[in-house]
């Protein structure tokens, strides 16, 4: 069999190999850190600690000696900013789960551009401003509360601690871009929808070579971290339709393949979703779509190796995805804010159909590790 290498192995990179891995795959890791806990997997054949781009590079060579072109998965924005950068030579070497063509992804991952390829395919954003200067933000018409975000990446949540800055008014939203600024991040300055972070809907999907998904698995934000702007802690699948129908469309219209995750908020005021961020790689929560109820990971495998495609599969199972130690973390601050009653917390780890964020009983050793990569977090 073709072997699989995954560039990035945290929480969506394990995920992936130990989904390959478990069918028989030989699976390679490509890490940029040694505390991505991912390296510490079972299922990896062989192990690569990146220093730069030409270390990628030769990771793949060597995993295509055999003479069998690699199947590349990236896990975040980082490994896919090494595939833009080296684009040409990156796809001589290996298959990746992403578009022909770079456009796309830029279209859609900026957030200063996802609301016009949003507007293109009919699906509504909040009112969105790109940060370019004090004017810019003052003069754009925004009526707070706003949202202060990044142009694109993961490095702002790192550098700030917020993956988000919320502003209640314009005095605000320019101090929070000058500090951004400051610490070199582009912006954009976003209209907050009432009491969004209660109703953070998801589609994770995969789009095949020929332009049609595949997989596609459908739920929201339970509990996240850092509170109301983060990345989520708990995750619940639970299909909607209207969810995956404006996810798709978006993609679609944007000449999107690969895999993709499109986040939208509910609008109480209209009552419409509303597109808010498209990630060109999976989500955190990713290993919930990795397992025998829908299998994406191998189904983009497959795909990308040239197998007829059996048509889209759904999932329809309602699983909870959970990160416990970033869970008890989150679930301490709301409670002491009064927001998350026990019987609420205990709820979703008393439901048998769980996905553990790092655990796995065939495979512990990543688990173990991860508590280094939560001590490099805090």
């Amino acid at each position: 069999m073709r072997p699989a290498v995954v560039y990035g192995l945290l929480h969506a990179g394990l995920a992936i190999v130990r989904s390959l891995g478990r069918e028989g795959i030989p699976v390679e890791g490509i890490a940029l850190q040694r505390y991505e806990f991912g390296l510490r997997s079972r299922y990896l054949r062989r192990r690569t600690l990146a220093a730069d781009d030409d270390a990628v590079l030769e990771a793949l060579r060597h995993a295509a000696a055999p003479g069998e072109r690699p199947v590349l998965f990236l896990e975040r924005d980082e490994n896919v900013d090494t595939v833009l950068r080296r684009w040409d030579e990156v796809h001589e070497l290996a298959d990746v789960p992403l578009p022909e063509d770079p456009e796309p992804i830029r279209r859609l991952r900026r957030k200063d551009l996802l609301p016009e390829a949003a507007a293109e395919a009919g699906v509504p954003t909040p009112y969105t401003v790109r940060a370019e200067s004090e004017e810019a933000i003052r003069d754009g018409g925004l009526k707070p509360p706003l949202l202060v975000k990044p142009l694109e990446g993961q490095e702002f949540a790192l550098a700030l601690g917020e993956k988000a800055v919320p502003a209640k008014t314009l005095d605000e939203a320019v101090a929070a871009w000058r500090r951004a600024k400051e610490r070199g991040f582009e912006t954009i300055v976003q209209e907050l929808i009432p009491d969004s972070h209660e109703h953070v809907y998801s589609l994770f999907t995969y789009i095949g070579r020929a332009g049609e998904p595949l997989a596609s698995v459908v739920g929201r934000k339970v509990r996240q971290g850092p509170l109301r702007f983060g990345t989520s802690a708990v995750f619940a699948s639970d299909h909607d339709d209207e969810v995956h129908e404006l996810g798709q469309r978006l993609l679609r219209t944007a000449g999107y393949t690969g895999f993709a995750h499109v986040e939208l908020v509910r609008d109480p005021r209209d009552g419409l979703l509303k597109a808010i961020e498209v990630n060109t790689r999976p989500p955190v929560w990713a290993g919930i779509a990795m397992g025998r109820e829908l299998g994406i990971a191998r189904i983009a495998y497959d795909d990308l190796c040239g197998r007829e495609p059996a048509g889209e599969q759904t999932m329809s199972e309602r699983l909870t995805w959970i990160y416990l130690a970033k869970d008890v973390w989150v679930s301490a601050q709301m409670a002491r804010r009064r927001e998350l009653p026990p019987r609420e917390f205990l709820r979703h780890y008393l439901n048998r159909k769980k996905v553990r964020a790092t655990f796995a009983a065939d495979d512990p050793a990543p688990a173990i590790a991860s508590l280094g990569y939560l001590r490099s977090r805090v």
